[in-house]
């Protein structure tokens, strides 16, 4: 903001000698000379009285040296309400992430505001151990604003809000020797000699009412009802004949297994979580999803 040689002649004037500035300033002394023989030369008056024992100001340098103090520290709250106003006009969104809760649509959508040229400004805080712990409640608000996921709207009640993108169709997955992994779908009769693995009952309104028809058709059917929807259970699937209920969206996090459509009305809404009381930021983020909402979600349909 100002010149680096009204700094350094400050900096001479304190000290009272070239070397002894030049020593502070971590340069040499032939350097620091040259600046204050370059600020003399734009002043066109002499700064210093010059002898072997040091420097002494002259009346024109003690001046600027008083000004000059008083510049710098203008100069730099200048430069701090600036940079201030800048990071204000920033919306800071954060984005929560992990194997379990991907971002996958969050990414278009970034990359979306972008292109429109939006002063929203991404951070990916690295809180897999978190919400590998589903602790994502804990973090929303703070640690993160955004998580996507599919919504248990009977386990998450009234501890988030949630924005829905869409409604995911209900797919099985099943390791590749399965007697069903080369069906383009199945029905719920097909998947009714296997152990079944579907989250608990309670967690999820839509997956009970599968869980009631699976019942309904056989009333000895097993169902291995999972907590949690980690790697282990997807590992258990790969080297058994288990039914793993997923979504077509979910397919990448487990890459080994076969996602095959299943025949049912039921779907699953898929979107975002975000704090019960949500930053400005998200909300104008959300917004700006919901007036761009068809085409954000056109290749995840």
């Amino acid at each position: 903001m100002y010149i680096q040689q009204l700094a350094t002649f400050i900096q001479v004037a304190e000290a009272g000698s070239f070397g002894k500035a030049a020593e502070i300033l971590f340069i040499s002394t032939p350097a620091i000379v040259q600046q204050i023989n370059l600020l003399e030369e734009r002043c066109g008056f002499p700064l210093f009285n010059r002898s072997n024992r040091g420097v002494s100001l002259t009346p024109a340098g003690q001046s600027l040296y008083e000004d000059g103090k008083k510049i710098i520290e203008l100069s730099d709250k200048a430069l701090e309400r600036a940079k201030q106003i800048f990071e204000d006009s920033l919306m800071t969104i954060k984005i929560g992430s992990s194997p379990i809760f991907r971002a996958r649509v969050l990414i278009d959508a970034m990359n979306m505001t972008r292109e429109d040229e939006l002063q929203f400004h991404y951070e990916i805080p690295n809180l897999v151990s978190e919400l590998s712990q589903f602790k994502q409640f804990e973090l929303l608000g703070n640690q993160c604003d955004l998580l996507e996921a599919i919504f248990c709207d009977l386990a998450w009640a009234e501890q988030c809000q949630f924005f829905e993108l869409f409604q995911t169709p209900i797919c099985i997955a099943v390791n590749q020797l399965h007697p069903l992994s080369k069906k383009k779908k199945v029905s719920l009769e097909d998947i009714l000699p296997y152990t079944i693995i579907l989250a608990r009952e309670g967690a999820i309104s839509q997956l009970d009412a599968l869980r009631k028809d699976l019942q309904d058709l056989d009333p000895d059917i097993t169902i291995q009802d999972a907590q949690t929807i980690g790697q282990d259970l997807i590992s258990m699937t790969e080297v058994q004949p288990y039914i793993f209920i997923t979504q077509k969206i979910f397919q990448d996090n487990h890459p080994s297994l076969v996602t095959i459509p299943l025949d049912t009305p039921h779907t699953l809404p898929y979107g975002f979580l975000y704090a019960k009381e949500p930053s400005q930021a998200t909300l104008d983020f959300l917004d700006y999803i919901n007036e761009n909402k068809e085409e954000l979600i056109a290749k995840w349909q």
